[in-house]
């Protein structure tokens, strides 16, 4: 049985049926899933809602200084010195935010400009947009800044250092979702949006941006402003993770028509994975998870968490080979096991058996039962055909006749056809048709008559009447 047992086992393994290999796999990556949705989740909204902050802020500013100047904000447009007051007024509140949400930049584009006679001046607007100098450096109470866009003036006031890819003002065909924020047909309602992944003009940076517009009581639309989140920062937030199946990646990247596109998201370390940041996955849907791997587009954004499918398959392919081998192990040991429990107490039997009918006599003691062992010796030393009567059976033999005969006894009218049936040499599976009864009532029956004779099975009952045939006494049991 056991043996059988070991066989299942094999071929569950051999099927993936066994150990739940691909659901301990789901498990792993449903845990680290879990962890980098709240922890993404989290960040995300507490920069949106400092981001919505900044702009009401900015906003209220804007509207008391154009109301202390009666102005509108295209009145500015090439004063410079009202343009720089204006950065000076809105960059408290920048400062303020880059400090306290920690995120790598925060900008503000205003709907004005220094000079609308030089040639592309309809893509330059004013604006300020500080950044980190060192995105590592949260631990300190007062972060670092440097000045990305905005007037000089305002760094040498407020001691910052310019950005090496400084300039005075920002070129809007380059920030993201700004022709559509500040056009009310385009903007439709839009309170922000998350950009894709951008590269910062001018540097080796790739970016998300927090687009929100900035609009006065009046409803004017006076530009946009945000919070930036570089790759460095992503990358720091979320390292690659190791597990017993490779190196756990954690991606914030847009799906559209089965397609994870990472290039436009973000990626955590991709440390011990082959993983490209410039690359598209075409996704595979799996039913305990999915696969991603490189491929050929609704729209949406998710958090995914890949594994190197090299690695996983190489740590599943090992546990199946030790299972394999254990099981093939079990397999020894259990037909080993069977085998000796055939030679120990089987045979031994079968030859005690064996001797009966062939009239040989039984000088050993093999089977290991006694009381077997007593009555094979005795019936061994019979005739073949000689009949054995009462008086000459050993008392510990003839107290399981009278037992049995008694308990014969006590068997009901129907248990009793039922028992008549065997004892006239019908087989079980012969009764429910001869009596006319269900093979269920049968079983039932069959229990009562084990349990009133003490035999276990078919095959003992059969035995003792085998037994009270052979010593001439098969009359004591009819009724």
């Amino acid at each position: 049985v056991m043996a059988g047992l070991g066989i299942v086992c094999l071929l569950l393994v051999l099927t993936r049926n066994l150990f739940g290999t691909h659901k301990q796999i789901q498990d792993v990556l449903q845990m680290q899933l879990d962890s980098s949705t709240a922890q993404m989740q989290e960040d995300l909204e507490q920069y949106t809602g400092y981001g919505l902050s900044l702009s009401g802020q900015i906003s209220q500013n804007i509207d008391n200084q154009l109301k202390n100047n009666a102005k509108k904000l295209t009145d500015y447009n090439d004063d410079q010195e009202a343009l720089i007051e204006l950065q000076r007024q809105i960059y408290p509140e920048m400062n303020t935010t880059i400090q306290i949400c920690r995120p790598s930049g925060v900008y503000a584009v205003l709907d004005a400009t220094v000079n609308t006679k030089i040639s592309g001046s309809e893509k330059s607007r004013s604006g300020l947009y500080l950044r980190l100098k060192n995105v590592t450096n949260t631990g300190n109470l007062m972060a670092e800044t440097i000045l990305f866009r905005g007037s000089p003036d305002i760094a040498r006031e407020k001691e910052l250092e310019l950005h090496n890819r400084w300039n005075l003002e920002f070129n809007t065909d380059v920030m993201p979702g700004y022709h559509t924020l500040v056009d009310e047909k385009k903007r439709k309602g839009m309170s922000y949006f998350w950009s894709e992944k951008t590269s910062l003009t001018g540097t080796w940076e790739d970016v998300m941006l927090l687009c929100v517009p900035i609009i006065g009581n009046s409803g004017d639309i006076y530009g946009q402003c945000g919070v930036e989140l570089n790759s460095m920062y992503f990358n720091q937030n979320y390292t690659a993770v190791d597990s017993k199946y490779g190196s756990m990646v954690t991606i914030l990247a847009p799906v559209s028509d089965q397609i994870l596109e990472v290039q436009k998201g973000m990626t955590g370390s991709t440390d011990g994975t082959w993983l490209q940041s410039v690359e598209d996955l075409k996704i595979n849907h799996k039913k305990y998870y999915n696969e991603y791997f490189s491929g050929e587009k609704e729209d949406r954004w998710v958090v995914a968490v890949l594994l190197p499918k090299d690695k996983w398959q190489a740590s599943v392919w090992r546990n199946r080979n030790y299972m394999m081998l254990a099981g093939i192990g079990f397999l020894v040991v259990m037909f080993f096991l069977a085998n000796h429990l055939s030679q120990r107490f089987v045979k031994p039997i079968l030859r005690g058996f064996s001797d009966i009918v062939g009239n040989k006599e039984l000088l050993r003691n093999e089977s290991g039962i006694e009381e077997l062992e007593e009555l094979l010796r005795f019936t061994g030393e019979q005739k073949k055909n000689e009949k054995i009567h009462t008086q000459s059976l050993p008392p510990n033999i003839e107290e399981l006749f009278t037992r049995f005969a008694l308990g014969v006894c006590t068997l009901t009218k129907t248990e009793y056809i039922i028992f008549h049936y065997y004892m006239e040499g019908y087989e079980i599976a012969q009764i429910p048709e001869i009596a006319f009864i269900s093979m269920s009532t049968v079983k039932k029956h069959n229990r009562n008559i084990y349990e009133k004779l003490k035999v276990s099975s078919y095959n003992e009952l059969m035995l003792y009447l085998d037994l009270f045939e052979r010593c001439g006494r098969i009359s004591e049991l009819e009724r």
